[in-house]
This record gives C-alpha cells, structure tokens and sequence, in this order.
C-alpha cells in the first residue's frame, strides 16, 4: 500500500513538473499565458538568433569582376564565438560577435564570358543568365557550447 502511495507521488509530481513546464516554449524564449484573459503576450529576444546576407549589383557584364558585400548579424541576447563564414571561394574568421553586432565583408568575383566556359566544357558552353551566386554558410559556437550553422541568401545577377 505504501509502495502504491508513493508510486502515485512521483506521478502526481512528474505531472506538476511538465505542466508548469508548459507555460514556456524554453526554445523561443517566450512567454505564454496560462489562461484566456486579455493579457498581451509578450516575448522576448531569443538567446541564439544569427543571421547571413549577401549582396551584390543586380546586373554585370561578361568578363567583368563584381564586389559582393556580405554580413553576419546577432540579433540575439547573448554572444556567439568562433563565427566563421565560408563558401567554395572564401573563409573568413569572423571571431565573436556580440548580441547585436554586425561584421561585414566583401570579396570579388569574377564573371567569365562565354569563350573562357568554351574552352572548359566545350562548345556549346555558355554563362548563364542570369549569372547565379550560391550563399555562403555561417558556423558558430553559442554560450552553452552548442555549434550551429546556418546559410545567407544565394544572389542572381543579370548579364547585359
């Protein structure tokens, strides 16, 4: 009988605990009411919140070099270390980025015409258009440890 009462406790108090733990979404940060009033449901800044963007011109020509500006943001609350942007044509240690600090690069790229992609991959080779730019990836290291990775936006430049 004892054995029951106890047994009973620990489940009555493991069902206490994921209640009370449902009042929060602990990945987003945020805050929910408990009940229907008409309390306003805030929120607040998540702790781990990174962000990638690439730009460039929106349009080039054959045979020309273009300046491709890239970012990286913390829009969180808390710092995030050994940030690293790469992509088949750059690595870029980024170092620690602060909660709301942006660290910004750029780098060349050149546009090929279509008689350099010939004599690569044959005749009927040509540049296509528009001329596409994959994202770059962003890795890093949040205040718990944990690594993440995420990707910037891919650009398409139009050729003239």
């Amino acid at each position: 009988m004892k054995r029951k009462i106890g047994l009973l406790g620990i489940i009555g108090l493991f069902i206490l605990v994921v209640l009370a733990s449902g009042c929060t979404d602990q990945k987003n940060n945020q805050t929910t009411p408990v009940n229907n009033s008409s309390t306003t449901n805030t929120s607040t800044v998540k702790e781990v919140d990174v962000s990638a963007k690439m730009t460039g011109p929106a349009t080039a020509t054959k045979g020309s070099t273009v300046t491709i500006n890239c970012s990286v943001t913390n829009k969180g609350s808390k710092p995030v270390q050994n940030v690293l942007a790469h992509s088949q044509d750059f690595d870029k240690n980024l170092g620690t980025l602060n909660a709301g600090q942006t660290k910004t690069f750029t780098w060349n790229m050149y546009i090929p015409t279509d008689k350099q992609v010939q004599e690569d991959f044959g005749t009927n080779a040509t540049v296509s258009n528009p001329f596409s730019i994959g994202g770059f990836a962003v890795t890093f290291t949040d205040n718990n440890g944990s690594k993440h990775t995420i990707n910037s936006n891919s650009l398409e430049i139009k050729l003239s």
